[in-house]
């Protein structure tokens, strides 16, 4: 066994001397309908664009995907490619999706400077801005290289210099549009419902492609209109450059988002178009029958992709503003097409990422359905918000996972229910394996946002169950099983003592003054936290409001309107402390609340463990491995989960126990590349080496990166062993792994 030596430093406020650092951990394996997930912890997705880059160098294309939130941004998630030639498997990079930059409402990876690294194209205020790959191998690395992209809009006569307009809710089409080497950009004007072509003239200016100085050439490119979920063939045919005049744009329509995806239908050298609209449910493809140098659409088809000569297709059909992205998912050198909603809500978020094959081997594209769930079936998926509690279900003395959510849509809204994970491992290393969705078809009472807790209320042995909703009402469940018999939740009382507790009620019971007696604690959508303590006894409570700013905590940036509290209480070392999910995804801390109820509590972190899983997240802490620690739960609002394991420490500097669990191969077994991730926050240097059954050395590397691949394709079937290896003041420390090959 191996230890790895880290420093972790502390910021000690006065009275809190005892600190608990949590290492990401994807250690706890999670089944559905009988399948093991590849990624369970990877944090879900709602309504993403998606692209791809080399993230790891190992030669194939990884997907980044971004996914929108509403009103707090969103989050860059990254997922590996594990898969071979005509396998799309991927698996959650969280080590490299920590070290991408801080990108807002969009993002989309294309290399414009032509070094074979991606780069990042995202929103600015009015328009766009990129960040430069600065990448050394697999050690990310990203520069701003233009904090907003200008565009000459009157090339030819007297300049126009202004920024290339591209609003927060659209995507522009980023591509080499004229084939002359550089990334071109189309994009909707700022009043217009026709696409302006932007030409990249670093070709023509500088003979080679990584600049970024753009003319429009073109304010009506492909002669088509796109306004109110229809596109008008033939309109305005001369390019710009052509007419020798800027056009008036007073007549112009304001038009609030679209999204392009570029792309080569057929193979000869001009480029057709896949568009989205905020106000659409279907996409449209619009044929080009120009060319590179002047396009012309002359075709359009609303119901994509919808092929005539096929008995059964499924074209993209999604309730609200679906976008597509151009991706070679399965590694076949083919690139296939993705979908997924670009709204911010109200539409599909479960199922909300449609894969389509390119079926074809030639130049002429196919796309063919093939899942509505791609990435998101490897994962624990509950739609829009997670809120996870542990509770002993069926009363075998493990602790199960009740996860509930603001809903998964099923067509015209969002369905609010409790997933049920049974723990079939042990209460030392646990395993979940879901049950059902609608935990005892709960869903029947039409509680929408269900955020549980669990305690015993009428003080029989067994734990009943409260549900805070959006309107700020609490739910009351009899807990009817017993006490060691699996829940029965009966006698359902809708307004729990008649408690409005704000907007998106997130409620905790916990015994507040240690006086015996379950108290309630609840955040909202307001930031702050109410506390009602039970002025009533053990078997009968009565709830009394006594703050609705309890301990000053208000978890609400600056700046913002909304902050979605969502606190736990817990007992360190018989000292009560609070985390406090929030809106913006940080985790706060706060002690100083036992015999200060009344005052206003210390906070002692807003960074929590510099955990941000993404927005309005939920925690749970809790220990679930039976080793005295508590562990971390954290939901949120793409409807996933993340799951970190804690280790106690009471010092500055610690050394931390690196075992067999840090360390993940996949796939293994396997028969062309495996990847070795270790999941190790410090910066130690590592020696990986291959043998063979008989100690033959077949691969040596040191490294300082946290994922490594190594090709196996040349080794002889059967087992070999992976040894990582690193030396800590002089001290050996080796794990040893197997690996089937086949």
């Amino acid at each position: 066994m191996k230890h790895f030596k880290f420093l972790i430093f502390f910021v000690l406020s006065t009275g809190f001397y005892y600190a608990q650092v949590n290492m990401y951990r994807d250690t706890i394996p999670v089944y559905e309908s009988g399948v093991k997930l590849k990624m369970p912890w990877a944090g879900g997705l709602n309504f993403s664009s998606f692209t791809q880059i080399d993230l790891n160098s190992d030669g194939k294309k990884d997907i980044v995907g971004y996914d929108k939130i509403s009103g707090s941004g969103g989050r860059l998630r990254a997922y590996l490619n594990a898969g071979g030639t005509g396998e799309a498997t991927y698996l959650h990079a969280y080590n490299y999706q920590e070290q991408l930059p801080f990108v807002a409402e969009w993002a989309l990876f294309f290399d414009y400077n032509n070094d074979g690294k991606a780069d990042i194209f995202t929103y600015a205020v009015g328009g766009i801005k990129v960040f430069k790959n600065t990448s050394a191998g697999s050690n990310l690395g990203f520069v701003l290289e233009k904090s907003l992209l200008m565009s000459d809009y009157n090339p030819g006569g007297l300049p126009s210099v202004s920024n290339l307009y591209c609003n927060a809710v659209a995507l522009p089409g980023i591509a080499d549009i004229d084939n002359d080497g550089d990334l071109d950009i189309l994009s909707f004007s700022v009043f217009g419902i026709q696409i302006e072509y932007h030409k990249n003239m670093s070709q023509e200016l500088y003979g080679h492609s990584d600049s970024l100085v753009f003319d429009m050439v073109d304010d009506c490119w492909g002669d088509i209109k796109e306004n109110n979920c229809t596109v008008d063939l033939n309109n305005c045919p001369f390019m710009r450059m052509y007419q020798g005049i800027v056009k008036d744009s007073i007549n112009k329509v304001l038009h609030s988002g679209s999204c392009i995806m570029c792309f080569d239908r057929n193979g000869d050298g001009d480029l057709e178009l896949i568009m989205g609209d905020i106000s659409c449910s279907s996409v449209f493809f619009v044929e080009n029958e120009g060319d590179s140098s002047n396009a012309h659409m002359g075709d359009s088809t609303a119901l994509y992709p919808n092929y005539p000569d096929k008995a059964s297709t499924t074209p993209i059909k999604l309730n609200s503003f679906p976008c597509t992205f151009h991706l070679d998912v399965n590694n076949d050198g083919f690139k296939d097409l993705v979908a997924s909603p670009n709204a911010i809500a109200g539409s599909e978020n479960y199922q909300s990422v449609w894969y389509y094959q390119n079926a074809s081997t030639t130049s002429t594209i196919s796309f063919v359905f093939q899942k509505k769930n791609f990435l998101q079936e490897d994962m624990m998926e509950f739609g829009e918000g997670a809120y996870p509690v542990l509770f002993d279900a069926d009363a075998d003395g493990k602790k199960d996972l009740i996860v509930g959510n603001l809903g998964y849509y099923n067509g015209s809204t969002n369905k609010s229910k409790l997933a049920y994970y049974k723990n079939i491992g042990s209460t030392s290393s646990p395993s979940f394996s879901l049950i059902t969705r609608d935990y005892q078809s709960l869903s029947a009472f039409n509680i929408f946002s269900m955020a549980p807790t669990f305690g015993d209320l009428d003080n029989d042995g067994d734990k009943d169950m409260i549900i805070g909703d959006i309107d700020g009402r609490l739910h009351y469940f009899e807990n009817t099983g017993g006490a060691g018999n699996p829940a029965l939740f009966n006698n359902h009382v809708s307004g729990y003592q008649g408690i409005d507790a704000g907007t998106f009620v997130y409620a905790q019971l916990f015994d507040v003054d240690k006086n015996g007696t379950l108290d309630l604690v609840t955040g909202s959508q307001n930031g702050k936290i109410e506390f009602r303590k039970n002025t009533g006894t053990v078997s009968s409570p009565a709830f009394s409001l006594q703050s609705t700013s309890f301990g000053g905590v208000n978890v609400k940036q600056s700046g913002w309107v909304t902050g979605y509290s969502m606190p736990h209480m817990f007992n360190d070392g018989g000292t009560t402390k609070l985390i406090v999910g929030s809106e913006m995804g940080n985790l706060y801390l706060y002690d100083n609340i036992d015999g200060n109820l009344t005052g206003s509590f210390n906070r002692v972190d807003t960074t929590l463990f510099d955990i941000n899983e993404g927005p309005r997240c939920a925690p749970f802490f809790e220990d679930i491995t039976g080793d005295g620690k508590r562990d971390l739960f954290l939901g949120n609002y793409a409807g996933g989960l993340a799951f970190f394991n804690s280790t106690n420490v009471n010092a500055v500097s610690v050394e931390e126990l690196f075992n067999e669990e840090d360390v993940l191969i996949y796939p293994n077994p396997a028969s062309g590349t495996i990847y070795i991730s270790i999941n190790d926050h410090s910066y130690s240097e590592v020696t990986i080496r291959c043998f063979d059954i008989l100690g033959k050395e077949m691969f040596q590397k040191t490294t300082y990166n946290k994922t490594i691949s190594m090709d196996v394709s040349e080794y002889g079937k059967g087992i070999y062993f992976v040894q990582l290896q690193t030396n800590d003041e002089n001290q050996l420390n080796v794990i040893t792994k197997k690996v089937v090959v086949q």
